[in-house]
């Protein structure tokens, strides 16, 4: 659930040691004792933290959470996405946000089946739910869904198939909603 913050805090945290640092290094140059500014620009770095990582936050957050598109699933740099998206989706269009994402692309039935028997194989066993306790192929109305991706304004999905990733044990995981008359995907993920 933090995971958002580690990378902001990583950078402030390097910035300010690199300030702390030049700044008592260049301290004569200054024509200040060491001992002095190294106290001046602690005090600082410490009563600045918060703000600064705040602010690395919000303009790392207009590159990684919002409305994204791509050619290819080779594109998507968000690893958090790009464990559950398929090597061979095409025309992805993703919103990303903090705690999960949503994705619509396009991608034949084999392809996908082919996708997901092989994250059950690799993951499966860590799975909360077993996968035969999940959906599989089930369809499902398109009323019953469309109220997920309203937002994002998609097309309804004519004939959707439901089918379930593996599931974390804090809940984490992604459904997937195919349909074959148009070889589109809907898919929406929630992480921690």
């Amino acid at each position: 659930m933090l995971w958002p913050l580690e990378r902001p805090f990583q950078i402030t945290c390097l910035l300010f040691l690199a300030l702390i640092a030049m700044s008592t290094i260049f301290a004569p140059i200054l024509k200040s004792k060491r001992g002095t500014m190294f106290g001046t620009t602690l005090i600082f770095a410490v009563v600045a933290f918060i703000p600064s990582c705040t602010g690395i936050m919000a303009i790392m957050d207009t590159q990684r959470f919002g409305v994204f598109h791509y050619n290819s699933a080779a594109e998507v740099s968000d690893t958090h996405v790009k464990c559950y998206l398929p090597s061979t989706a095409k025309d992805v269009t993703l919103k990303t946000s903090l705690g999960g994402h949503f994705a619509k692309y396009k991608i034949s039935k084999a392809e996908l089946q082919t996708y997901l028997d092989g994250l059950w194989d690799r993951i499966g066993e860590y799975s909360d739910i077993p996968r035969n306790e999940l959906r599989s192929g089930v369809p499902v109305s398109p009323d019953s869904i469309d109220f997920r991706f309203a937002e994002l304004k998609w097309p309804t999905l004519e004939n959707p198939i439901a089918f379930d990733s593996p599931i974390g044990k804090n809940g984490g995981g992604v459904r997937y909603y195919f349909d074959p008359t148009t070889e589109t995907v809907y898919h929406e993920a929630a992480y921690w």
